[in-house]
């Protein structure tokens, strides 16, 4: 899974993005995205993570939320479920973090 830092689109949005790479197809699949950012000392998910059920080789979901007024420093956690006959799931990622100005 590989989950780069966040970037800025714009002056108020943020965009994070989960990329899965699988050796064949899912039979299912459950990929999530979600942008967060540290607040008084604590992680916050921002809006609502997106979730792709796509079941192809390489899966990439991209999460936006607008940005806190100021400067926050934000990250994505990524998470992937899939089953290839059965069903498997690989931790929880974060994206390394990134401040950003609002």
């Amino acid at each position: 899974m590989s989950v780069p830092a966040p970037y800025s689109v714009g002056t108020d949005v943020v965009r994070g993005m989960v990329r899965v790479k699988c050796s064949d197809r899912l039979d299912k699949a459950n990929t999530q995205a979600q942008v967060q950012v540290l607040d008084g000392g604590q992680w916050w998910d921002r809006g609502e993570e997106v979730i792709s059920h796509n079941t192809q080789k390489v899966i990439q979901v991209n999460d936006d939320t607008t940005k806190l007024p100021g400067v926050y420093l934000y990250r994505t956690q990524g998470t992937h479920f899939g089953q290839h006959g059965n069903i498997w799931s690989l931790p929880t990622f974060y994206s390394r973090t990134q401040y950003l100005t609002g």
